[in-house]
């Protein structure tokens, strides 16, 4: 079983590393971004055009996945109970579309019905699954979308499943409700597995390897395999530049995961100040910056990271975060 401290601190981070990204998520090099706001991490999360600190989709959706892998437990199984979170996380970017949903813990916090630039891919195949009342599967995907829509949510399930394997299936299952190209939901499955193992107190580099195994018997896996293999031969601590010449700016599954495990690798989780310096270089690029920080914010959180103190004062719904992690360990 995951320690409450790990999954907290999964959470958290990943939080952490979506509130720093997403004020810069838009600009286009990450040139512009050190130049604005420089190449040490800063010492507190940047605020959005409102003079707040925001998260965005990415933790929105995380903590549906949450909450729908808590309700599974007395529900009709885990898949069908996080494709009924995601439709309730759809009412409220939607609200006047449909009724508003009869359960569900996180419909009153205002911060998870406010619209933060949610993902039009998760937004139009959930509202394709509403009228045409079907689930999509790996053998009925209901697009060819590989977005990072469905990794950025996905590291609840290696904190509520029993093994690394279900940790796995659980992700791809989810991840193709939304995403049907196999580097969108096999990215999913891989980062999921990953999770699991450092949140069980292994190495990054074990992690991978035992999620390399459960890739390489899916279907499509080569692209997901390529973009891992091009992290693994990356220097530890890459740079700002190293990041930016990966390609596709980690808009795309595979290329976010390679994002988060190259940042991630090597960095020691007891320094906060290493750990806020790769969280930024992970945000800090001209691609889909809160997401892949999010994802290395998980990654490193799933180790037992220390976050710096201004960071989690700073954090939105940081009580919302903590209660959420406190649930999903409960139900496991």
């Amino acid at each position: 079983m995951v320690l409450a401290s790990r999954a907290t601190s999964c959470l958290v981070g990943g939080a952490l590393g979506d509130a720093l990204g997403y004020p810069v998520e838009f600009v286009s090099t990450g040139a512009a971004i050190v130049a604005a706001h420089g190449e040490d991490a800063p010492e507190r999360l940047i605020r959005c055009s409102d003079g707040q600190v925001h998260v965005s989709d990415d933790t929105q959706m995380t903590l549906f996945t949450c909450e729908g892998l808590t309700l599974a437990i007395r529900d009709k199984g885990a898949l069908e109970s996080v494709h009924a979170a995601y439709q309730r996380w759809l009412w409220t970017q939607m609200p006047t579309r449909f009724d508003r949903p009869e359960v569900g813990m996180l419909l009153d916090v205002d911060a998870l019905i406010a619209r933060r630039a949610p993902g039009n891919t998760c937004l139009s195949a959930l509202m394709e699954n509403v009228q045409s009342q079907r689930m999509p599967t790996v053998a009925s995907p209901p697009n060819d979308s590989k977005g990072c829509g469905a990794i950025m949510r996905s590291a609840p399930f290696a904190l509520w499943a029993k093994t690394r394997g279900e940790a796995f299936e659980l992700a791809r299952d989810t991840g193709v409700l939304t995403h049907g190209h196999p580097s969108g939901y096999l990215s999913a499955a891989y980062f999921a597995s990953v999770v699991f193992d450092l949140a069980h107190d292994t190495s990054l580099a074990h992690a991978m390897h035992e999620a390399d195994a459960l890739l390489a018997h899916e279907v499509g896996h080569e692209e997901t395999a390529h973009a891992i293999e091009v992290a693994r031969a990356m220097s530890s601590s890459p740079g700002f530049k190293a990041i930016e010449s990966l390609p596709n700016g980690g808009w795309v599954g595979e290329w976010a995961l390679a994002i988060a495990i190259a940042v991630a690798n090597d960095v020691d989780v007891t320094d906060e100040h290493a750990v806020a310096r790769a969280i930024w270089r992970a945000a800090a690029h001209g691609g889909d910056s809160d997401s892949t920080a999010s994802l290395t914010g998980n990654l490193l959180g799933a180790m037992g990271a220390r976050f710096p103190e201004a960071w989690l004062r700073d954090l939105e719904m940081r009580d919302v975060i903590e209660r959420v992690a406190a649930a999903l360990v409960s139900a496991c």
